[in-house]
């Protein structure tokens, strides 16, 4: 029998990329579906009579509760286990798009689609970025790399996919059939096997002994005292995440600072990019179809990013700075294409100068803050997001109901992105401490992988000055 203190230790591979299936379908369907949301900005305005900033409350409220919640959902995970969490995630994702199915109101997307599938995202995105990263060490780059290609997949052949629902099944045929869509979710939680599961079935194969201890992971079902203890132990992982002095360290604070900025206008070109082609008079098929060559765009830049060997020369942070400058250039330019060539030009240049930029934004941060204050940071990360993701669809859709032209909503997200972008660049002006230069640090380099992303870091145990 194995002993049940021992840690179990990620097989990096077998079952494991069973796993990153999971994650891949949960990728898919979350974030997937959210950037293809934009085919029905239109409809949703014109069939319940709705001003643009309106309607762009129901991404806005899907992203933010989504961002919200995640550290919710892991700390939730943590407690009764990652299978049940993602497929209980995976209901109310159904749930909020069936319900949605039936609105007759605007406020009735608000709390389907936004909140009650926002809440299922929260639990389900976190839950499978999570337990991909406890099944790999040595290959977790490329398991991570496997999982979040499921959202890039996924964003360039919904949006045509979406169109031709509502063409056959209506808008709201479309939002039941993409409430089924929500149900893989719950195969790719079944998929998952805890550890320590994995642990007990290598080790405990002896005749008549074929169960899955997985007892520490999955709540089993009791008494009242059982339950209790969990709430417990969900509070104490929950609390343990968030250490809100990180804060109050100077350059992560600035970086925090471009990290709002870019998440206030992150939603917006995606989100307005087919009505605006849809206003030149473009058809609908063709308009649809620049989310996925913005969506192609994006993964080829991902998987040219990972690539890029790390140059001291050319830190993260500047690479970070750079994509972003270069987007809010392209988002600048972006009235200028009143053609749908023009357009496709624009998707292509948006989606490579985002998918550079992305992959680098937990980089930078754990560079920043070290290892053991990333999990609190990416927390506070998130909070600061949900935020941002509140306020900037809306506001850009109100300039619009302003000016009557989607012009104002791209240079106001170009502008963002720029003033974002520009913000890294100030971390080379704060000169090394004196203590830095005189001192070798004490603690010795770990690795840190990001979940969400697929750079491995080498930082030492403590504020990293740049």
């Amino acid at each position: 029998m194995a002993n049940p203190e021992s840690r179990p230790q990620p097989p990096d591979g077998g079952w494991g990329w069973m796993v990153v299936l999971a994650g891949f379908i949960v990728s898919g369907c979350t974030a997937g579906i959210f950037r293809s949301l934009g085919v029905f900005f239109l409809t949703f305005s014109q069939q319940f009579h709705a001003s643009s900033a309106e309607t762009a409350w129901i991404s806005s409220i899907l992203m933010s509760v989504t961002l919200f919640l995640a550290p919710v959902g892991t700390a939730l995970a943590s407690t009764i286990g990652f299978r049940p969490t993602i497929m209980w995630g995976g209901v109310l994702s159904a749930a909020g798009y069936i319900i949605s199915g039936f609105a007759t109101r605007m406020f009735h997307l608000y709390l389907g689609i936004g909140c009650l599938t926002g809440l299922g995202y929260a639990l389900t995105l976190s839950s499978a970025t999570a337990i991909v990263g406890q099944y790999f060490t040595k290959r977790r780059a490329m398991a991570n790399s496997l999982t979040v290609v499921g959202a890039s997949v996924a964003s360039m052949s919904f949006p045509p996919l979406f169109q031709y629902l509502m063409d056959e099944f209506g808008w709201k045929g479309a939002l039941l059939i993409i409430g089924g869509m929500m149900l893989n979710m719950i195969v790719a939680g079944a998929l998952i096997r805890p550890l320590e599961a994995y642990r007990d079935r290598k080790v405990d194969n002896g005749p008549g002994e074929s169960r899955m201890n997985d007892s520490d992971t999955v709540l089993e079902p009791g008494t009242a005292k059982k339950c209790s203890s969990a709430a417990t132990n969900f509070l104490k992982t929950f609390w343990a995440q968030m250490d809100f002095k990180v804060i109050l360290i100077p350059s992560v604070a600035l970086f925090l600072a471009s990290l709002f900025m870019m998440q206030f206008c992150l939603l917006v070109p995606g989100l307005y990019i087919i009505p605006r082609a849809k206003q030149l008079q473009i058809e609908d098929y063709a308009a649809a179809s620049l989310l996925s060559v913005s969506s192609i765009a994006d993964l080829v830049s991902r998987l040219a990013v990972g690539a890029i060997p790390d140059n001291p020369r050319f830190s993260r942070f500047d690479q970070y700075g750079l994509s972003l400058c270069l987007l809010g250039i392209t988002n600048l330019l972006s009235p200028l294409a009143k053609t749908y060539p023009a357009l496709v030009a624009y998707a292509i240049a948006h989606g490579a100068f985002y998918g550079a930029f992305i992959p680098t934004s937990l980089t930078c941060l754990a560079e920043l803050v070290g290892p053991k204050r990333l999990p609190s940071a990416i927390g506070i990360l998130m909070s600061i997001q949900g935020f941002a993701s509140l306020a900037g669809p809306p506001f850009a859709g109100w300039l619009f109901d302003e000016t009557q032209s989607y012009d104002a909503t791209f240079l106001q997200a170009g502008a963002g992105f720029l003033l974002a972008g520009l913000l890294p660049f100030l971390l080379r002006l704060r000169k090394k401490r004196p203590a830095d230069t005189t001192e070798e640090p004490k603690d010795s380099p770990q690795t840190v992988k990001g979940d969400f992303e697929n750079e491995t870091l080498l930082v030492p145990e403590r504020e990293t000055v740049v």
